[in-house]
């Protein structure tokens, strides 16, 4: 009897460490945000020919030129003064809408929005986060990588993913229809990499 009780209370204490000591998902992306800085490869590629560390001018070059192929143009859903072009590689015909910030007149920073082109039409309605599920799986062929679903501390905002490989970290956040992701690609070793 001595020895049930004695497995028992060792079988609780075990159950309450685990449990007190497991991580939340913004602490596991935080060590691995550390661990990746440290050890992970560099992620410069953004998208579409675009990369951090793009100075500013070869940027409007690179968008002119794209826009006399007719595969940039200006406008789109996010902001009428942002970049525009067809995007590929999603269950249905879609578009990104982007304009990068600069640091020292390179890119560290490219804020997107991906969005289907008009309503889809399919045989059965679409779920509410098809949307979503669509980019996740896009953004794990462009980087691979590792993603994290961080709970919004606000009641009426969705919840936040965060997707990182090395120094690059986007934050995901479906807007509260679900018609539109928005996205933020941070260079996490930009403003030092970047420093004239």
């Amino acid at each position: 009897m001595r020895f049930l009780k004695t497995i028992l209370l060792s079988t609780i204490t075990i159950l309450v460490l685990s449990t007190s000591c497991k991580k939340s998902e913004a602490e596991k992306y935080m060590a691995y945000e550390k661990e990746q800085l440290k050890n992970g490869p560099v992620q410069d590629s953004l998208f579409m020919g675009l990369y951090f560390g793009m100075p500013k001018k070869e940027f409007r070059e690179y968008c002119f030129d794209k826009n006399i192929e007719k595969k940039f143009w200006q406008g789109g859903r996010k902001n009428m003064a942002w970049v525009e072009s067809d995007l590929e590689g999603l269950q249905f015909p879609a578009a990104i809408n982007f304009y990068p910030n600069f640091t020292n007149d390179t890119i560290t920073e490219m804020n997107a929005a991906i969005y289907y082109k008009s309503n889809v039409e399919t045989d059965e309605p679409l779920e509410s986060d098809a949307l979503l599920k669509d980019v996740m799986r896009l953004l794990n062929n462009w980087y691979g990588g590792k993603t994290f679903k961080v709970d919004s501390p606000v009641i009426y905002k969705n919840d936040v993913y965060v997707h990182l490989k090395g120094n690059c970290r986007i934050t995901v956040t479906p807007d509260l229809g679900g018609q539109m992701i928005n996205l933020w690609f941070y260079d996490l070793k930009g403003t030092k990499k970047h420093k004239s």
